[in-house]
């Protein structure tokens, strides 16, 4: 795959389903997106798990475990060690950005040069150096 056909899948907590404005604990929903480096559209709304007390946390990251990313204002470290065992790449926004904000910013990396973990999961050889400059 190329990332001119990648289509990423984003889980994004929110409260008010136009704001990054959730945290992962206790959002009212989250709204699923799909994206690649040209388009975006809302594919549907989930409402999140209230259930399970103390396995709240898992329950949610199961609720999002066909996303490759999810955006949230805030999450504690148990909770997106949850979401990352699930396979979601997690990712913060304490600024509340509007979501409409966020997916354009995501869409201009992938027509740049998307970081290691963004080009891994969409198949291509990460183009970015780490070799060490010489004098």
């Amino acid at each position: 795959m190329t990332h001119d056909n990648f289509q990423f899948k984003i889980a994004i907590a929110t409260n008010s389903g136009e704001r990054i404005d959730g945290h992962f604990g206790s959002c009212t929903s989250f709204a699923i997106y799909q994206f690649d480096s040209t388009n975006a559209q809302l594919l549907e709304t989930r409402t999140a798990s209230t259930e399970g007390g103390i396995d709240k946390n898992d329950l949610r990251a199961a609720q999002i475990s066909d996303c490759h990313l999810l955006y949230v204002a805030s999450i504690g470290g148990p909770a997106a060690a949850k979401v990352i065992k699930s396979g979601v790449h997690p990712l913060k926004d304490p600024l509340e950005s509007p979501i409409n904000d966020i997916l354009v910013k995501l869409q201009q990396v992938l027509q740049g040069n998307p970081p290691p973990w963004m080009a891994k999961l969409m198949g291509i050889k990460n183009t970015r150096s780490f070799d060490a400059v010489s004098d």
